[in-house]
């Protein structure tokens, strides 16, 4: 019988793209919430736990782990909300803890847990960091860097106290599947023309299936303890939407203010949001974010993990080939 992986965030973005491939390998155990349905698992064999991350179905968690040979920890809250950071404590940081300590206790041979670059750091030009690069989000104020983080934190101790644990920080991906880059998205306002400008700063960006296999590879060859950035191209603000705008057929915005402005008209969107509440896309922690460099290497993944990610193209084509069948069935 084929060993047990324990998966959470079946349903996200990462998940629908990588719980095949994890199925490929292991017998699949899926977290899902209550009736939650996972069309890209159909035909694939898979066990449902029903349940969710909250501390009052631990018991479930307890549930998920028992027997797994590999736990795959990818559910989280990414927002850029200050209203939502309370949740975001919660999952990100509380719930990755209490799982850290089932998968010890149930003695899992391996536990993987996918963080974010944004829990590495930045730099405010172009400057490529790696995995020690010293974390500096912290005034910036960001709920979901700093969760990230200490998400980070947790599983690195539960390490320390004997559980195999590897942890992955991709960048921002693109692909099938990711209901963030769809209707009302930053994407959707630049295939309609509605963005004048590119942002000032930079992103690492890369295709969701070139992390998907880069997570496999950290299961098979990831040493313990240790973080890889499963990161894509480095591009600017600007040539990420000129390159988005050409696979589409559209005009990217060419110009890009000064990081100053932009970090004005964070502090004013965010004295807005006091009174308001904070309205996606642009809210002021992402526009705190726009000026800054998130560029990072990937060598310490090519050397240990054999990682060999390709151009993001495919990427975006996929994710608007998506977009644009919402839009025609509107």
């Amino acid at each position: 019988m084929q060993p047990v992986c324990f998966l959470t965030g079946a349903s996200g973005f990462v998940g629908a793209n990588l719980a095949p491939m994890l199925a490929a390998r292991w017998r699949l155990r899926c977290l899902v919430r209550k009736g939650q349905e996972l069309p890209h698992l159909r035909g694939i064999e898979h066990e449902r736990i029903e349940g969710s991350l909250d501390e009052a179905d631990d018991d479930v968690l307890r549930l998920g782990v028992h027997g797994a040979d590999v736990v795959v920890h990818l559910a989280a809250i990414v927002s850029f909300r200050r209203e939502e950071r309370a949740s975001m404590q919660a999952i990100n940081v509380d719930a990755t803890e209490r799982l850290c300590q089932h998968a010890l206790d149930a003695r899992v041979r391996r536990f993987l847990h996918m963080s974010t670059i944004s829990a590495v750091g930045y730099s405010d030009g172009p400057d490529v960091l790696d995995e020690s690069s010293p974390y500096n989000f912290g005034p910036l104020d960001i709920g979901y860097c700093d969760t990230k983080r200490a998400g980070e934190d947790a599983v690195r101790a539960a390490a320390a106290r004997g559980l195999d644990a590897v942890i992955v920080n991709p960048p921002s991906m693109y692909g099938a599947g990711d209901r963030r880059k769809s209707d009302g998205s930053l994407m959707e306002a630049l295939l309609k023309g509605r963005i004048r400008f590119a942002p000032p700063g930079g992103i690492n960006v890369a295709n969701v299936l070139d992390v998907c296999r880069g997570c496999i590879q950290a299961i098979d060859r990831g040493r313990r303890g240790e973080r890889y950035i499963l990161g894509g191209e480095n591009l600017t603000g600007r040539q990420l939407f000129a390159r988005i705008a050409k696979i589409a057929g559209t005009t990217a915005p060419r110009w890009s203010p000064p990081g100053f402005l932009v970090r004005s008209a964070a502090a004013v969107v965010r004295a807005l949001e006091a009174v308001r509440g904070t309205r996606p896309p642009l809210t002021s922690e992402i526009l705190r974010l726009a000026p800054r460099y998130l560029w990072y290497s990937s060598e310490k993944a090519a050397v240990e993990l054999e990682y060999r990610p390709g151009s993001v193209d495919r990427g975006i084509e996929a994710a608007l080939d998506e977009l644009r069948a919402r839009v025609a069935d509107r």
